[in-house]
């Protein structure tokens, strides 16, 4: 899709196929929280009163379902880091939207594991919003870097895929997760 009322073709897009998308999105957001990600597609297409047939062609795989999930997630987290691009204490910020990251991407059981995926897979193009929320973050860690908080030759990336490794050890124990994160950005070792 090229835009939310247009087709891959350029044609306008028919209203049934997006109140079908917008039904299979509704059901979804109804299940993954209490089934968590490997929750029944059949189940999501029922719900949404529709067929599998017609969730495969929305969503070819589950992945493509769950990345559609995050977008909201991803467009939040990017909102954030916009308004945290003006605080005071550049290092604080940066751990605010780290919190932020992990609690966000905690949504459902398999959720953080789902947003691993999609941050580390290099064959595939990231959706808008994902990109959107990496570089607003990038930001936020290059105002941290340069103010001395985070040493010089440490990666973003390195850094993310750590909050979510963080979010995904904690999926079951949300209460650790700031614990975890503190003792990860203080380190174990004192010099």
């Amino acid at each position: 899709m090229t835009s939310d009322h247009t087709s891959a073709a350029g044609r306008p897009e028919r209203a049934d196929v997006r109140r079908n998308r917008a039904r299979l999105l509704a059901a979804a957001r109804e299940t993954f929280p209490r089934d968590g990600a490997d929750a029944s597609l059949e189940g999501i297409a029922r719900l949404a009163g529709v067929g599998i047939g017609t969730l495969y062609r929305h969503f070819p795989t589950r992945r493509d379902l769950l990345e559609a999930l995050t977008a909201d997630v991803y467009d939040g987290l990017a909102a954030q880091a916009r308004a945290l691009q003006s605080a005071p204490e550049p290092a604080e910020a940066f751990m605010t939207w780290l919190r932020a990251f992990i609690a966000r991407v905690t949504g459902f059981r398999g959720m953080a594991a789902a947003v691993l995926v999609t941050l580390r897979d290099e064959r595939s193009v990231p959706s808008k919003a994902c990109q959107a929320m990496r570089a607003e973050a990038e930001e936020l860690f290059a105002r941290a870097q340069k103010a001395g908080a985070i040493p010089v030759g440490t990666e973003f990336g390195d850094v993310l895929t750590l909050a979510n490794a963080i979010a995904m050890a904690t999926e079951e124990d949300p209460g650790s997760a700031d614990r975890l994160l503190t003792l990860a950005a203080s380190g174990i070792r004192q010099d």
